[in-house]
C-alpha cells in the first residue's frame, strides 16, 4: 500500500485532526461553551466597568477646569524608536483623526513645539518588524522542541538541523546522533554479562558477528543490537539530610533478531524490561546503550525514527482512545494520520472494524465501549495502513475467551508478510501463537526458543494423566470403591517400580504423574506395558504431554527472583505445616529446614517451596510439599547460625532463616513440580 508523503499527508494530518477537535468540542458542548465565551464574559464586565466610570465622572465638573499645556520651546521631545530598539524614556505622538477639535488643537500645538517630526498616519515599520520577530520565535520553538528533552527524555542532536538526511529522510541506517551535551541526564553504563543460558548465548553472537560484518539477514525484521536502558539515580535534599538512589538498569543488553513471517512472544514479569524494551523501540523512550535496526533503519537515529513510524503498528498496553469518539472515527483518524489515501480509508476502515467484530459497535461512542472493546479497537488501531511490523503489548487482556480466540486468529492471519511482537502474561497465548519465544527478568534475556524446546529444557519432564473407567460423581457402593481403591494403587506402584515417581494430583477420577527427562527413553516400553493392562487397572485413557508452558516461566522468574533476593537480602516468611516460620529468599524452591538433623535423618529435612504470580505479577508462596529428608548427595553450604534450640522445636516466636537447596543437587526422583 502507497502511502502519502510530503505537503499531501501534512494537510491530510491536519484535516484530521482538526475534525477530532471539532468533533470533540460539539460533543462536550458545556466545556466548550465555557472555553470559547469565558473571553467574552470578561470583555462585556470590562466595558459595563468602563461604562460605570464614565457615567459617575459626567456629574463631576473637574475634568472641565483642566487648562490646555503652554507649549515649550525646549526642550523637544525625543523620539521613541532608534533602529530596532526603544530609548528611555519613550514619548511619542498619539494621533486620534480629526474627530475632535481641542485634541486637534492640543496636537497642532504639540507638533509646533516639535518642528521636523511629522506624524506620520500608520507605522508599516512596527508591523513589519512583529511580524519578522513571529517567525523568529516560531523556528526558535520549533528548534528548542527538538533539543530539549521531553518527559520521556527524547530529544535529537543539537545540530541535527545540519543532517541532510533530516531533510531527505535518507541515511536513518547510520547512527549520527549525538554532538554537544549529550552526556545529559546520562548514567553510568551497565557491564555486560555473559548469558548463563546456551540458547541466548548463541544468539548474542550470531547478532554480534552480523553486526561485525556489516550484514543484516534479508530474513530478519528486527536486530537489536546490544538494548540497554538505564534510568538515572536521583539526589534530593531534604530536611537535615541528602537522599541520593542508584541507577536502575531496566534493560542490561538484549541481543535478539525477529524474524519476517514469524510472532515473537516476549515474556516476563511485572519489572522484566518488556515494555521499556519496546517502548525503545517505537521511539518513545531513548536508548542508554546499544542500537536496533528495523528493517534497515536505526532507532537511535531521529532520521530512521521518522521511517520506522511510517511503517509500524502499535497496540500499547493501555488504551489511548477518546470517549467522546466512536470506533469508526478512530479508524479514520489514525488511517488519515498514517498517510492512506482518502479513497481507502473508509473501506479499510470498515474492514478491521469486521475483523475485530466492532461493525455493530462501529458508531457507537468509545467510551461506552467495555475493556474488551477498547483493545479490540485498540488492537484495530495498531493494524490500520499495513505496517510490517506490529508491536502487541498485551492485547487480549480484559477480552471474553470467545473473544479472544478471534484475535488470536487475526493475529495468526497477520503474520504473512510481516513480523509481529507480542507480549503477555497468558501462557496460553504464548504457547498458541508465539513461533519464538524469549523470557525476560530483571532486565536480562534468560532464555529463548520454541515453545517445545523451552518445556523440554526447563520443565520437571512429561505430564501424565491416567483416568479411570466409571469414575463418576454419582454414588456407589463400598465394593466398587475399594476396587477403585486397588485400581489407583496398583497403578501408583507400576508407576513406582518401573519409573520411579509418586502421583503430584491424585483423587477418585484420575492420577497424574510428572515424568523426568531422563527416564525419556523408558516411557516406550513402559506405556505399551500399560496398555496392555488398562483393563486389569481399569484405567479408562492415557494422557501424556509435556509440561506446561507456564511452568517454564515460573521457574525462569523464580530463579532470576532469587539470584536477585540473595544479592538484596529480600527474605519472605514461609509458614511450615508445623505452625513454625522459616525466612527464605524469593523463589526458592528447596529450603532445609535448620536444626532439622536427628539419627534417622542426619543431613536434616527439606521443603520444596511452591510459587505463583500475584495480581501485580510480583512472585509469592502458594503453598509447601511435606517435609522430606534432605539426600546425602546435598552439600549444605550456608551456615546454620540461627538454629533452633531443643532440636526439632520450632515454637520459637522469631523465625530462622531457610538453607537454600541448589535443584540441581535435587535427585530427580525427589522432584516434583515446583509450581
Amino acid at each position: 500500500m502507497v502511502l502519502r508523503s510530503g505537503f499531501p499527508l501534512l494537510f491530510q494530518q491536519y484535516k484530521a485532526l482538526l475534525r477530532k477537535n471539532l468533533l470533540i468540542s460539539w460533543r462536550s458542548k458545556r466545556a466548550s461553551f465555557i472555553q470559547l465565551f469565558a473571553s467574552f464574559f470578561f470583555i462585556v464586565l470590562i466595558f459595563f466597568i468602563q461604562e460605570g466610570i464614565e457615567a459617575r465622572n459626567k456629574k463631576s465638573a473637574d475634568f472641565r477646569s483642566v487648562r490646555d499645556p503652554k507649549p515649550l520651546v525646549s526642550p523637544p521631545i525625543p523620539p521613541c524608536e532608534r533602529k530596532y530598539s526603544v530609548e528611555k524614556p519613550c514619548f511619542d505622538f498619539v494621533w486620534s483623526g480629526n474627530g475632535s477639535a481641542r485634541i486637534s488643537s492640543i496636537v497642532s500645538g504639540i507638533m509646533a513645539n516639535n518642528p521636523g517630526r511629522p506624524i506620520r498616519p500608520s507605522k508599516n515599520g512596527i508591523y513589519k518588524w512583529l511580524v519578522s520577530t513571529f517567525f523568529l520565535w516560531f523556528i526558535l520553538a520549533i528548534y528548542f522542541d527538538n533539543i530539549i528533552p521531553n518527559v520521556s527524555g527524547v530529544r535529537k542532536s543539537v545540530f541535527y538541523f545540519l543532517n541532510p538526511g533530516y531533510w531527505t529522510g535518507k541515511g536513518g541506517n547510520k547512527l549520527k546522533e549525538g554532538g554537544i551535551c549529550r552526556c545529559i541526564g546520562s548514567a553510568p553504563p551497565k557491564e555486560h554479562l555473559t548469558p548463563d543460558d546456551e540458547d541466548v548465548l548463541e544468539e548474542e553472537n550470531l547478532v554480534k558477528q552480523q553486526t561485525k560484518e556489516g550484514t543484516v539477514d534479508p530474513n530478519i525484521a528486527v536486530q537489536i543490537r546490544g538494548l540497554v536502558k538505564t534510568y538515572p539515580g536521583t539526589f534530593s535534599i531534604g530536611c537535615c539530610k541528602c537522599r541520593r538512589t542508584k541507577p536502575y538498569h531496566a534493560v542490561k543488553g538484549l541481543w535478539v533478531n525477529f524474524a519476517r513471517d514469524q510472532l515473537f512472544c516476549l515474556l516476563g514479569p511485572n519489572g522484566a524490561g518488556k515494555t521499556t524494551a519496546i517502548n525503545c523501540l517505537t521511539g518513545i523512550t531513548p536508548f542508554t546503550g546499544g542500537d536496533a535496526l528495523i528493517y534497515g533503519d536505526s532507532a537511535r537515529s531521529s532520521v530512521g525514527m521518522a521511517n520506522i513510524r511510517k511503517i509500524i503498528g502499535f497496540c500499547p498496553q493501555f488504551d489511548i482512545l477518546w470517549n467522546a469518539l466512536s470506533g469508526q472515527e478512530h479508524l479514520h483518524l489514525f488511517a488519515s494520520i498514517k498517510g492512506l489515501p482518502s479513497a481507502s480509508v473508509k473501506s479499510d476502515a470498515e474492514k478491521l472494524l469486521a475483523e475485530v467484530r466492532l461493525t455493530e459497535a462501529a458508531k457507537v461512542r468509545a467510551g461506552s465501549y467495555s475493556g474488551g472493546m477498547k483493545r479490540r479497537l485498540s488492537f484495530a488501531v495498531a493494524l490500520i495502513g499495513d505496517p510490517k511490523l506490529i508491536i502487541l503489548d498485551e492485547p487480549t487482556t480484559g477480552m471474553d475467551p470467545i473473544t479472544r480466540r478471534h484475535v488470536w486468529d487475526v493475529i495468526e492471519g497477520a503474520k504473512r508478510g510481516r513480523a509481529i511482537v507480542l507480549t503477555t502474561h497468558s501462557m496460553e497465548e504464548a504457547d498458541i501463537l508465539g513461533d519464538r519465544i524469549g523470557i525476560m527478568a530483571k532486565g536480562r534475556l534468560r532464555c529463548i526458543g520454541t515453545s517445545i524446546r523451552l518445556k523440554s529444557r526447563f520443565g520437571t519432564g512429561f505430564i501424565a494423566n491416567v483416568s479411570f473407567s466409571g469414575s463418576t460423581n454419582e454414588q456407589r457402593p463400598p465394593s466398587r470403591d475399594a476396587v477403585a481403591t486397588s485400581h489407583h494403587e496398583a497403578v501408583k506402584e507400576f508407576f513406582k517400580c518401573h519409573l520411579g515417581v509418586e502421583p503430584k494430583e491424585e483423587n477418585r477420577e484420575f492420577l497424574t504423574f510428572v515424568i523426568p527427562h531422563d527416564r525419556e527413553g523408558l516411557l516406550t516400553n513402559f506405556f505399551a506395558e500399560l496398555q496392555n493392562k488398562d483393563r486389569e487397572f481399569g484405567i479408562a485413557d492415557i494422557q501424556l504431554g509435556l509440561t506446561t508452558l507456564e511452568e517454564v516461566f515460573l521457574n525462569i522468574a523464580g530463579q532470576a527472583e532469587l539470584e536477585a533476593a540473595m544479592a538484596e537480602g529480600r527474605l519472605v516468611t514461609l509458614t511450615l505445616a508445623s505452625g513454625a516460620s522459616v525466612q527464605i529468599p524469593v523463589g526458592a524452591r528447596f529450603v532445609g529446614i535448620p536444626g532439622s538433623e536427628s539419627a534417622e535423618h542426619p543431613s536434616g529435612v527439606m521443603v520444596e517451596v511452591f510459587w505463583q504470580q500475584d495480581d501485580s505479577g510480583a512472585l509469592c508462596i502458594s503453598g509447601h510439599s511435606p517435609e522430606t529428608p534432605i539426600p546425602p548427595n546435598v552439600e549444605i553450604t550456608p551456615s546454620r547460625t540461627d538454629s533452633f534450640s531443643q532440636g526439632r522445636s520450632r515454637r520459637q516466636s522469631r523465625p530462622v532463616q531457610g538453607i537454600v537447596i541448589n535443584p540441581d543437587q535435587i535427585s530427580t526422583r525427589h522432584s516434583r513440580s515446583n509450581f
